[in-house]
């Protein structure tokens, strides 16, 4: 009896110890598995344990951090099920908000390489920057960004990331949270590592996945683990890239983790063997599977935590505030000064976290930086705000590789020069060879930076085949085409509004026997023209809201060093009007004409294909004057899987007929296209009105980058 009534002192003795104890808490890693912690902080929260240290790795830094912060497991979970995670990972800048400047180009490549020193090319350090993750973890921590000292949080903090320079674990107690968020969840060959006070940091979880022994020194007794990574898979688990990636890093992550379970008081370990570390989409059922297991723990195990939980007061930043100061850090090309106009934002003024970011993403969209973020600090009653940079590359190399049904197959190559030749300004060389085959330079100088002068000189050779078709739509004969010319010209850009150019040109095209009985011939021209460009769409090959505009106007006068007199003009306008984020109702217009009856076969337009009127094959019929209307209904039924179902009236002819019922051609047609890491794929099939078919296979860029450069 006294030896039992021993026992139970004992353990109320212990019990008392235990509820004085300072508790930890150490969150793994494990990229999408890591937001399991926040069901078990949700559960934390229900049961009201004090916890009074946090020490996190990756995922579990930028969810130890937010409680850290003062957030509850609950406020925690509608953060995170707001982020839009396919964004933040999707890096690619909307066409939408890409500056007018760059809009003077289609797409002219799949992928882009970035060129050392010797022009050759170089392989990123990562698929992504981390640009947008940066961005994002500002806007949420936002509240706290003057707050330097981690200590000073509502629950101390620690961040843990490894030192890929000497191999290190960094363990921060201090600076932008952000950054260190950043830092700790720069997972490797995913996101770059992040460069903070001239070193490079990646992953954490790499020397100390589940950080226990630091929240031991921080001064813990009682250690709370949440493990959130999986172990090693089985030889028929390793299926793709990221499973092979994931299992070289599990190697040494398996060891340290092991190690850091001793110390461990009580281990959570939610089963998350069938989750990847990219699976954020699955991030609500990921939080359930969290809570879950520490339901079950703590239901199976039971302690007594009856300790009030103290929270202290932080002084947070206000909704608004004004910065004493603003400067610029990392540049090496652009100066401050210009990287401050196209951020936007001026000192003694007041600001929101919205209109910060915002102003921030607007400089990105640019297409200057690789990445750019800002950090607010606090000095006495002033805050400060620094915008760190990285600039991109000036020297980029990029590789395009497309085929349609009448060009087969072409492989180009582009050298693209920002800011080399001269400041603001821009070379494409291009190189195409295939079925087509051309060289094209394009160079651009700006006055002004989102609105301004530019000057444009624009020298190109071009060759390919002209094909003609019998009554059955089949290829009969071809003829070659070679053009060789250029343009110069002086122009007026606004950002999101138009570009206006004025422009000489000269040209000389010879056609000449292919597959074909064939007479050469050769035609000069010299004259002046026009040009007119607006765009807003929010993509170029499947835009769901937007317009685009263009029009072209020449003139060449017969004998001033051209073989006839000339007037042309061409349009071009598409308009998507989107009722609801997945349905769009699509208007095109396309109309040419060269203003009176047209005796001269030389430089007629080219009519048909999967992009223009899809009772023809692509440039299978040739008139001086056409106009085509085009209407379609747009369906997106993933986020990059897109159909159309359209219809054209197609109206050509010799002389300029504006009477709807004169020389009217009809068909409609349904297209099905994807947009893919490499470009889009597009399949279409279509009938005219003599029930003839049509069928069009589209891979990649395969239109012309230059339509706005040439004549």
């Amino acid at each position: 009896m006294k030896r039992i009534n021993l026992v139970v002192l004992f353990l109320m003795v212990a019990l008392n110890i235990f509820c004085q104890e300072k508790i930890g808490l150490a969150l793994s890693g494990g990229g999408a598995r890591g937001l399991a912690h926040i069901g078990v902080l949700k559960v934390i929260d229900e049961l009201e344990i004090p916890i009074d240290y946090i020490a996190g790795t990756s995922t579990g830094a930028i969810i130890g951090g937010l409680y850290a912060m003062g957030y509850s497991g609950k406020q925690i979970e509608e953060i995170i099920l707001k982020l839009e995670w396919n964004d933040i990972f999707d890096e690619k800048i909307c066409r939408e908000h890409v500056y007018v400047g760059q809009k003077r180009w289609k797409p002219y490549a799949n992928y882009f390489f970035a060129l050392d020193e010797n022009f050759l090319p170089k392989l990123p350090q990562a698929f992504l920057s981390g640009n947008n993750l940066i961005n994002e973890l500002f806007t949420i921590t936002y509240p706290v960004a003057h707050i330097k000292n981690f200590d000073e949080l509502a629950i101390p903090f620690r961040c843990i990331a490894t030192n890929i320079l000497n191999g290190e674990m960094e363990i921060f107690s201090n600076g932008s949270i952000h950054e260190v968020m950043c830092a700790s969840m720069s997972f490797l060959t995913v996101i770059k590592p992040f460069k903070l006070q001239d070193q490079l940091y990646v992953d954490g979880g790499i020397l100390a996945n589940l950080p226990t022994e630091v929240v031991k020194e921080m001064g813990a007794d009682f250690v709370i683990g949440v493990k959130t990574n999986t172990g090693l898979k089985g030889e028929d688990e390793l299926v793709s890239l990221i499973d092979v990636l994931d299992q070289t890093i599990n190697l040494h992550i398996t060891k340290n983790i092991n190690e850091s379970i001793q110390f461990c008081d009580i281990l959570i370990e939610p089963q998350l063997e069938d989750i990847s570390i990219l699976d954020f989409n699955k991030k609500k059922e990921i939080i359930n599977f969290g809570e879950e297991a520490a339901q079950k723990y703590f239901a199976e195990n039971q302690f007594n935590f009856e300790r009030e939980r103290k929270t202290p007061e932080l002084n947070f930043l206000p909704e608004k505030i004004n910065f004493s100061r603003i400067y610029v850090t990392g540049n090496k090309h652009l100066s401050k000064t210009k990287i401050k106009e196209y951020v936007g934002l001026h000192s003694n003024i007041f600001y929101s976290r919205n209109e910060i970011v915002n102003a921030i993403e607007g400089a990105f969209n640019s297409e200057l930086f690789t990445i750019i973020y800002p950090v607010i600090k606090q000095r006495g009653t002033d805050y400060i705000l620094n915008i760190i940079v990285e600039e991109k590359d000036r020297k980029q190399l990029g590789f395009s590789l497309s085929y349609n049904d009448n060009n087969e197959i072409v492989a180009g190559i582009t050298l693209d020069l920002n800011n080399m030749i001269q400041r603001n300004s821009k070379l494409l060389l291009n190189l195409q060879l295939g079925d087509k085959q051309e060289v094209n330079l394009d160079y651009v100088k700006n006055f002004g930076k989102q609105w301004g002068i530019y000057f444009r000189i624009f020298p190109y050779i071009s060759e390919h085949r002209l094909y003609s078709y019998n009554e059955e739509h089949e290829k009969m004969k071809s003829v070659r085409s070679l053009e060789y010319g250029g343009t110069s010209g002086i122009g007026l850009f606004a950002q999101e509004a138009v570009i206006a150019e004025a422009f000489i040109y000269t040209f000389k095209s010879r056609l000449y026997r292919d597959i074909a009985e064939f007479e050469g011939s050769e035609f000069n021209s010299t004259g002046i023209g026009l040009k007119l460009y607006h765009e807003s769409l929010d993509d170029y090959v499947f835009p769901m809201h937007g317009t685009q505009f263009i029009a072209k106007y020449t003139t060449a006068k017969k004998g001033v060093y051209s073989d006839a007199g000339n007037k042309k003009f061409y349009s071009k306008l598409r308009l998507l009007l989107p009722f609801g984020e997945n349905f769009s109702v699509k208007y095109q217009f396309e109309y040419g004409s060269h203003f009176r009856k047209y005796d001269d076969d030389f430089d007629p337009f080219y009519i048909g294909g999967i992009d223009s009127y899809m009772g023809l094959y692509s440039r299978e019929r040739s008139a001086p004057i056409y106009k085509i209307n085009t209407l379609a209904l747009r369906f997106r039924f993933i986020r990059n899987l897109f159909c159309d179902l359209q219809m054209n009236i197609l109206n050509l002819g010799n002389v300029d007929y504006w009477q709807p019922e004169k020389f009217l051609y009809r068909a409609a047609g349904i297209k099905i296209g994807y947009r893919t890491f490499f470009g889009p794929i597009r399949v279409g099939a279509a009938v005219d009105e003599d029930k003839k078919d049509y069928y069009y296979l589209s891979i990649g860029y395969e239109f012309d980058p230059f339509e706005f450069s040439r004549r």
